[in-house]
């Protein structure tokens, strides 16, 4: 097992573009596979997904994690987690959605981003073979927001309002609009 430590802001190589992969070598798998296993570990927060240079490769790669509920118990979360090796958005939808972001390089931080809600992307798996995926809803946010870190941009670059919050505030923001059960 390789878990690498996570950068974190105000790290400069987090706004640092990657470069493609031209080969899909012993190199790349240990990243893969560094990138896997250091997702897997970060328990606190759970992440989501985590791209090359949030563990200072400047490499594009990353790893997208989907959530789902066990079929046989729906009270138990699992997910899965997929490789896209220089990714590539082929397509967007023009219909955006907001949604509250946060990332592991940027600790303890929250803020709302509008982003295509369907695209369809192009990339190399796990095995460096061709793959399309047509993404939705969280799914679809997460490969863009992990795809953005390969361009140097985090997520608090694009606030639609420009405001971050911490985990606090932001359940507090919760609580005050719940409905009573």
């Amino acid at each position: 097992m390789a878990v690498v430590p996570i950068l974190t802001t105000p790290n400069d190589i987090l706004h640092k573009p990657a470069e493609k992969i031209r080969e899909f070598d012993a190199e790349t798998k240990k990243l893969i596979t560094d990138l896997l296993d250091t997702l897997r570990d970060a328990k606190d927060p759970e992440g989501a997904g985590l791209a090359a240079p949030q563990i200072g490769v400047l490499k594009r790669a990353l790893i997208a994690r989907r959530f789902y509920r066990d079929p046989d118990n729906p009270e138990i979360e699992l997910s899965k987690e997929y490789v896209f090796v220089n990714p590539k958005i082929i397509s967007a939808s023009e219909e955006l959605v907001s949604g509250m972001e946060a990332c592991l390089s940027i600790p303890d931080t929250y803020g709302l981003v509008e982003r295509p809600k369907k695209i369809k992307v192009k990339a190399l798996d796990e095995h460096g073979e061709v793959v399309r995926k047509t993404l939705t809803g969280f799914m679809a946010r997460i490969v863009q927001h992990e795809i953005d870190h390969l361009d140097g941009i985090l997520f608090t670059d694009k606030l639609v309002d420009g405001k971050t919050y911490t985990e606090q505030e932001l359940d507090a923001m919760y609580s005050e609009n719940a409905e009573e059960l």
